[in-house]
């Protein structure tokens, strides 16, 4: 019997220490560990806001963000969600680890 493709699940990187500030729908994020301050639309930090919550992989995060009004409709958002997430992994927000 073939076993179940892995899934890459997606967790908060445990070295980083995170401050939010918002402004309508823009968020700056600052990891007091690195120095930076990342600069994010409603969509990249809700994507981190919900990983803040525990590790979680990208069809979750796809149905979560689907419930959400303007986005119910983009047929492009599993491709957006994956590419966020590559995005944030590589700026040091968060780490892929497999289930």
């Amino acid at each position: 019997m073939p076993s179940a493709p892995k899934t890459t699940s997606y967790q908060i990187n445990p070295a980083i220490r995170l401050h939010w500030a918002s402004w309508d729908d823009e968020y700056v994020v600052f990891d007091e560990t690195s120095g930076q301050t990342h600069q994010l639309d409603s969509v990249r930090a809700f994507i981190l806001n919900t990983l803040c919550n525990g590790a979680s992989n990208s069809d979750t995060i796809v149905s979560e963000l689907s419930q959400i009004a303007y986005l119910a409709e983009n047929s492009d958002l599993p491709k957006l969600t994956e590419d966020i997430l590559v995005e944030l992994s590589t700026n040091g927000l968060l780490e892929a680890v497999n289930a």
